[in-house]
């Protein structure tokens, strides 16, 4: 039996928060689709489907709209590439 024959089954809780916990915008369609088939081997009204739906809705918006993170000035020192400027070289 190859790997693509082989069934995995539906993922545990704890295995699909692993799954899509660790998705960047860059595979994040990937993942999703990946959730779309476990999703859709469960039978119709499982209680797993919702949370799989909320899963996907969020993998859909993390490759649309990117990684949000704070959009604070960062507290960082100046580049003395930077400082030179006043110095009369730059």
């Amino acid at each position: 039996m190859t790997i693509m024959e082989h069934d995995y089954g539906v993922p545990s809780e704890d295995e699909l928060a692993r799954l899509v916990g660790a998705a960047t915008p860059h595979f994040a369609l990937q993942i999703r689709d990946r959730v779309v088939a476990y999703r859709d081997a469960l039978p119709a009204g499982h209680e797993r489907r919702s949370e799989m739906d909320e899963q996907i809705a969020r993998l859909e918006r993390l490759a649309v709209d990117g990684a949000g993170g704070p959009h604070d000035v960062a507290d960082l020192p100046p580049r003395p590439s930077l400082e030179l400027r006043g110095r009369g070289r730059g």
